[in-house]
């Protein structure tokens, strides 16, 4: 019986062995490029199949366990396996080769990040690959990077691009993370990657409240996903293949970008909470230049509604739109003002609605007034008015007052030949607009602070 069994078992495996080469690439193909090469190793009829596969995707998420993603010996190791991986996968098969599809999602981190960008950029040269994808994030979360964090991400990934300037010319998608570059660093690494496609900025910017131009009339361009990048303004001068457009937390006191030419620019997305600092934004502005607008998505994130009422003037922009969605609508806000947006799309065929049943964070909507007595020009005072202003997102006016005049006091610190505490009370208007500029007040705001 046992003999009858193994006799089966051999009889099964062969005629899985039997299997022609595609067959088993698609099965191969189920699983991740780490799984696809431990399985070649239980049979020397799957031994060169890895080379063959067409897709190839190399995840750090595949290698790195969650719990150790800030561990750096767990990342190096985590690395080298991705490295062992990309040069089995991407050994060249010679005359059975295919063009190869890769993505790849590496941490921007060790040295072995450039011993895959060598192994892609030699598949390259020998003409073994279609396309890449390359996601660079970093070890530190957008949140937990300061400034400090970003330039050397930025440097880091600039002197990556340097070692591996034929990878990013092949480049057809691209996804930073956390990185604050020059503008010429900036222009220079878009400029230089000739068949990207798709772009992706998440926490990336040229410095705070910067303005980026973007000005590339031979750009294959067609998606760009901008995501909590601290450009005061974005110009989008000439991105003539751009069709689809995500523009997400942005921190502009002003409208967040403009357009030029974009001929092709089908849907728009936009996503953003209002913050005390910035006021309402007109649509019609925002949409100026947009021609072929067929898709529009806004999202309020529960928050106050930042567009402004506009009547007709929104018309225009809004002639080719076939879907219209509104996200994040805080249900006490009301729905009927979207009755406007409708009668000025006769072409809409789609409009959804999404609301919020509570604030997505724990701000006061019925807060409009805040006084704070014996205010001083102090940087507990300064964070103190400065998390109510976050907290109570409909606060119209601040009333900062001195403290309560009082002759003794004012004798004893005379007679200590100390100054007054009074005297930290902002006085004249330089020290004043000094004040409202630390609050992030600018001219654009809409919340008054009264000094008295």
């Amino acid at each position: 019986m046992e003999s009858n069994s193994t006799q089966n078992h051999v009889e099964d495996a062969d005629r899985f062995s039997k299997l022609p080469d595609d067959i088993l690439l698609d099965i191969l193909g189920k699983g991740n490029m780490r799984a696809c090469i431990r399985a070649s190793f239980l049979s020397a009829r799957w031994r060169h199949l890895p080379s063959l596969v067409p897709y190839i995707s190399l995840q750090i998420s595949d290698f790195l366990h969650s719990g150790n993603a800030l561990d750096p010996v767990a990342i190096n190791e985590a690395m080298s396996c991705m490295t062992k991986v990309a040069r089995i996968s991407l050994a060249a098969p010679g005359k059975k080769g295919i063009m190869k599809e890769i993505s790849l999602r590496l941490l921007l981190s060790t040295n072995y990040l450039y011993d895959i960008g060598k192994i892609v950029c030699e598949a390259i040269d020998i003409g073994e690959v279609k396309s890449v994808e390359l996601a660079l994030p970093t070890v530190k979360f957008s949140l937990d990077c300061n400034e400090m964090d970003m330039l050397q991400h930025a440097t880091d990934l600039i002197c990556f691009f340097d070692a591996t300037t034929t990878l990013f010319r092949h480049l057809s998608r691209i996804f930073l993370h956390n990185a604050r570059f020059d503008e010429l660093q900036m222009h220079h690494l878009l400029n230089s990657c000739k068949q990207l496609q798709h772009l992706m900025l998440n926490n990336c910017d040229t410095g705070d409240e910067s303005v980026l131009k973007i000005d590339m009339p031979n750009s294959k361009i067609s998606y760009l996903k901008l995501r909590s990048c601290r450009f005061e303004r974005v110009e989008f001068l000439c991105l003539p293949k751009l069709s689809e457009l995500h523009y997400e937390l942005w921190y502009s006191f002003n409208a967040p970008f403009s357009f030029g030419l974009v001929p092709c620019l089908e849907e728009l997305r936009l996503v953003c909470s209002m913050a005390h600092y910035q006021s309402g934004l007109s649509l019609s502005e925002l949409l100026h230049g947009t021609k072929e607008l067929h898709a529009l998505t806004l999202d309020f994130q529960g928050e106050k509604v930042w567009m402004l009422p506009e009547g007709q003037n929104v018309y225009a922009s809004f002639r080719n739109l076939s879907k219209l969605f509104m996200h994040g609508i805080y249900v006490r806000f009301g729905l009927l003002w979207t009755k406007t947006l409708l009668e000025a799309a006769p072409s809409l065929k789609t409009f959804g609605i999404k609301i919020n049943n509570t604030m997505n964070s724990s701000r006061h909507l019925h807060l409009t007034r805040f006084q704070f007595g014996g205010f001083m020009a102090v940087k507990k005072h300064l964070q103190f008015v400065r998390a109510i202003m976050d907290y109570a997102s409909s606060l119209d006016t601040i009333l900062l007052e001195d403290k309560d005049f009082c002759e003794d006091c004012d004798a004893i610190n005379s007679n200590r030949n100390c100054s007054s505490i009074g005297s930290m009370f902002p006085r004249n208007k330089c020290e004043r607009d000094t004040i409202r500029s630390q609050l992030g007040v600018g001219v654009s705001c809409t919340t008054q602070i009264i000094f008295k």
